[in-house]
């Protein structure tokens, strides 16, 4: 999936978005899921593309509506991948979901998104996911914005996901 950032373009895998799509808040009963976001700059055309995530692991904080990432295993998948691959990824933002059709951050992510991108340098952009049952958005968020800038809705009902789409993607970005 491809989505505009006025002169970036942002490639999202398939498998990505497969997985998200697993964690849908659905009922009282149901529990935020999240993780970081990790990718790679095409710096010869301006995409980023967004290959990989952390889902919810064991020690992490997980209520109907919150979501504290505090497992080490993320930061862990987040080396392994910067090292196997020869430094070329890196952090693109977090995603986790709410109990929303179309979602809109809150307070709380709004703290969390401006206490990441404090340390962050002044150049980098980073790209936070809130999955809603109806549709997934996107916000870009960096060191000059006073306030989260949406990027994108996209809906549900406008995403197909099949093995077709995930093989173009490889093979287009490999």
């Amino acid at each position: 999936m491809k989505v505009e950032d006025q002169n970036i373009s942002i490639k999202i895998c398939f498998s990505i978005i497969s997985i998200m799509k697993q964690y849908i808040q659905n009922g009282l009963f149901s529990l935020e899921a999240g993780g970081i976001l990790i990718g790679k700059e095409n710096i010869s055309n301006n995409d980023l593309i967004v290959k990989y995530l952390t889902v919810p692991y064991k020690k992490d904080k997980r209520k109907h509506c919150r979501f504290l990432r505090q497992d080490n295993q993320h930061i862990r998948f987040f080396e392994k991948i910067y090292n196997e691959h020869d430094e070329v990824y890196r952090y693109i933002g977090e995603w986790h979901t709410h109990d929303e059709n179309i979602p809109m951050y809150s307070k709380m992510d709004l703290n969390n998104w401006k206490k990441i991108y404090k340390d962050a340098p002044e150049d980098i952009n980073h790209y936070h996911i809130i999955v809603g049952r109806k549709a997934f958005r996107i916000w870009k968020v960096n060191n000059y914005f006073d306030k989260p800038q949406i990027v994108k809705t996209i809906y549900w009902e406008d995403v197909k996901l099949n093995s077709k789409q995930n093989k173009k993607f490889y093979k287009e970005n490999s």
